[in-house]
């Protein structure tokens, strides 16, 4: 697992892996979007959606973090 540093050192250095990370997050959070719309378990429906919610709270921390580092936005 990625620690802090490391992903700042990879946002500081790499604009392409920083997409990178983004478009992984992006899709994992895709497929489990879709996955929730087949799921009648509750249970299952809620974890999906905290997991959703947490990859989104990933890829705002990933934006915040280069935004400081090269005053611009990572863009897509």
């Amino acid at each position: 697992m990625t620690t802090l540093t490391q992903l700042e050192d990879v946002l500081f250095h790499s604009r392409e892996e920083a997409k990178g990370i983004i478009l992984q997050l992006r899709a994992a959070r895709q497929q489990l979007e879709k996955i929730n719309g087949k799921i009648q378990d509750p249970q299952q429906y809620q974890q999906n959606t905290l997991l959703i919610e947490a990859i989104e709270q990933a890829e705002n921390i990933i934006n915040i973090i280069y935004y400081r580092y090269h005053n611009c936005a990572l863009g897509e």
